[in-house]
């Protein structure tokens, strides 16, 4: 009994492990979409204003993300997928302005 019971806690606790993994990945795949999508315009001298992930908060950035586009953004918008826009918002979080997880310093 206390073999099966050892058993099922060392599941579970890397099922645990693995999910928030996976979880984190999504971050890494919204950085991939930003680098290969959004710095085309949005660089040094490109078409659209260099991207400071840091100037805005996470409401900012979700209120940006969910906004229906117009112009410039509209249609890449319409090519990404519900499950890419959700790595984007994902990524921006992580570097937003409120997010003390990310950045440096005492406290």
């Amino acid at each position: 009994m206390k073999k099966i019971l050892s058993v099922l806690i060392c599941v579970l606790f890397v099922a645990s492990i693995s999910s928030n993994v996976m979880a984190a990945g999504n971050w890494r795949k919204g950085r991939r979409l930003n680098r290969s999508e959004c710095r085309t315009c949005h660089k040094r001298g490109g078409e659209a204003k260099r991207l400071r992930l840091n100037k805005r908060t996470k409401a900012e950035w979700t209120k940006f993300v969910n906004s229906p586009k117009t112009e410039y953004h509209e249609e890449l918008w319409n090519e990404l997928s519900d499950v890419e826009k959700k790595h984007l918002l994902k990524y921006f979080h992580k570097y937003a302005k409120d997010d003390k997880s990310t950045h440096l310093g005492c406290g």
